[in-house]
């Protein structure tokens, strides 16, 4: 081989190195949701959530899955040290310190989350990054 072409063949490969490498970093260190200043896709109770659920887990979860949503219902439950809210015995909430701090038992609440998904086993419906609405 002469050096032109190696040289053509080592600037290739490198090309096609660096164009990996880029794109597998910006795939994988994607910069996250900010859910608080996301518009919510559905506002709904957490029984007609449930009963969605009951009816049809496959559509229900392809409709609701990780999208941002509006719930509302009363607190059933709370876990201060975990900082979960239970609505209606059906829907846990993650939250952060200072949102769980809005809401006593027995409460009505509306809370804006991401919808992680529906635990058959328990028959739970989960949310994380929920925050108190007005």
């Amino acid at each position: 081989m002469n050096k032109k072409l190696k040289f053509k063949l080592l600037l290739g490969i490198s090309s096609v190195m660096i164009v990996t490498i880029s794109a597998l970093y910006f795939y994988l260190y994607q910069s996250h949701r900010d859910i608080q200043s996301e518009a919510a896709a559905f506002e709904i109770s957490v029984s007609e959530l449930g009963k969605n659920f009951a009816t049809d887990a496959v559509s229900s979860s392809a409709t609701y899955a990780d999208q941002t949503i509006t719930i509302y219902g009363k607190v059933t439950a709370l876990d201060l040290n975990q900082n979960i809210i239970t609505l209606d015995d059906k829907l846990i909430a993650l939250t952060s310190n200072d949102e769980i701090d809005k809401v006593n038992k027995g409460d009505l609440v509306k809370l804006k989350g991401r919808f992680i998904g529906y635990d058959e086993l328990f028959e739970e419906l989960r949310m994380d990054q929920c925050i108190v609405e007005d």
